[in-house]
C-alpha cells in the first residue's frame, strides 16, 4: 500500500490495510462516506446492511459514517442487540460517526455518547463538502434557524449537503414536514443545497425540486414502507428496500449510489453542483 494510501486510510480512521487489486481512494478533492438511516433495531437486516458497508470500506475506504436518523430503536438506547453486536465491523474499523437525531433518539443517550454527536444541529466539512446536520424534531428552534441561516449566508465553493430526519419532501407513509420546509426551504435556495438526505420513511427515493435533489434513506434496518403518494411533485424513483448510500461528492458534482445488502445497486445518480 502507497504512503498516499496509507494517509487516507488513517484520516479516515480506518486501520484495516487494502486488500490487494482493490479500488483506490478518492483523490483528495473528493470525499467519499456512506448513509443510512432507521437502523438500530436489532434486526437481521439492519445486520445485514452493516456488513455490506463494512464490505464497501474493504474495497474502497470511505471517510465517515452519516445518519438520517432514529439510529436506536425503541427509545434511543444504544444496546448490545443494537448496537455491539449488529455494528461489530463498522465499530472495529473505527470509521467516525456523523449523526442525525431522529424522533426515536430522543429518549435516550447513543445518538450522543456511542455515535459522538451530541449537539442536534451542526455543520462539518470533509474534503469538498459541507455537511449541514439539521434536528427535524424541532424546526421553529430559534437558535437552529439562526444557524441555518449563517451556514446557507456563508459563501462555500463546493458541494453543500443536508441531513434531516423528517423528509421535507417524500412521498412515503409520514407526511412531509410543512414547518420544516416553509421555514428552511427559503434558505436551502439561498445556500444552493445540491443534496437534502432525509429519513424517517423506511425506504429509498429520490425527488427532484426547486434545483435540489432530496434522497429519503430510511432503509437501514427497520421494516420498511411503502410509497402512497404516487403523484408527489418531482417523484423520480421509490424502492421499498432495505439499502444504504455510497455518496461521492467533488466541488462539481455528488454521486449517491443506493446498495442492497446483497450489493445490487438500486440506483445511481450524479448531481450537479451549482455554481457558487
Amino acid at each position: 500500500m502507497s504512503a498516499a494510501l496509507a494517509g487516507l486510510l488513517a484520516a479516515a480512521g480506518i486501520a484495516a490495510a487494502m486488500p490487494a487489486g482493490g479500488v483506490p481512494a478518492p483523490p483528495a478533492d473528493a470525499v467519499r462516506f456512506v448513509v443510512k438511516g432507521d437502523w438500530g433495531d436489532g434486526s437481521a437486516a439492519q445486520a445485514a446492511v452493516t456488513r455490506r458497508m463494512c464490505g464497501e470500506a474493504r474495497r474502497a475506504p470511505f471517510a465517515f459514517v452519516l445518519t438520517t436518523g432514529d439510529n436506536f430503536y425503541p427509545a434511543g438506547a444504544a444496546t448490545d442487540a443494537t448496537w455491539t453486536r449488529p455494528e461489530r465491523c463498522l465499530i472495529r474499523l473505527g470509521v467516525p460517526w456523523r449523526a442525525t437525531w431522529g424522533n426515536h433518539d430522543l429518549g435516550g443517550t447513543g445518538t450522543a455518547v456511542q455515535l459522538r454527536s451530541p449537539r442536534r444541529y451542526y455543520a462539518f466539512t470533509s474534503g469538498p463538502a459541507r455537511v449541514v446536520v439539521l434536528d427535524g424534531n424541532a424546526p421553529d428552534d430559534p437558535g437552529q434557524l439562526a444557524f441555518l441561516r449563517r451556514e446557507m449566508s456563508a459563501r462555500w465553493a463546493g458541494a453543500r449537503i443536508v441531513s434531516v430526519h423528517q423528509p421535507l419532501r417524500t412521498a412515503g407513509v409520514h407526511p412531509p414536514a410543512d414547518t420544516a420546509r416553509r421555514l428552511w426551504g427559503p434558505l436551502l435556495r439561498r445556500g444552493r443545497v445540491a443534496l437534502v438526505l432525509q429519513g424517517h420513511n423506511h425506504m429509498y427515493e429520490r425527488i427532484e425540486a426547486d434545483g435540489t435533489t432530496y434522497v429519503t434513506t430510511g432503509g437501514g434496518g427497520a421494516q420498511v414502507y411503502p410509497c402512497v403518494r404516487l403523484f408527489t411533485d418531482g417523484l423520480r424513483r421509490c424502492a421499498l428496500e432495505h439499502h444504504f448510500l455510497v455518496v461521492t461528492a467533488t466541488r462539481t458534482a455528488i454521486g449517491v449510489r443506493a446498495v442492497t445488502p446483497r450489493g445490487r445497486t438500486i440506483e445511481r445518480v450524479r448531481i450537479p453542483v451549482p455554481a457558487a
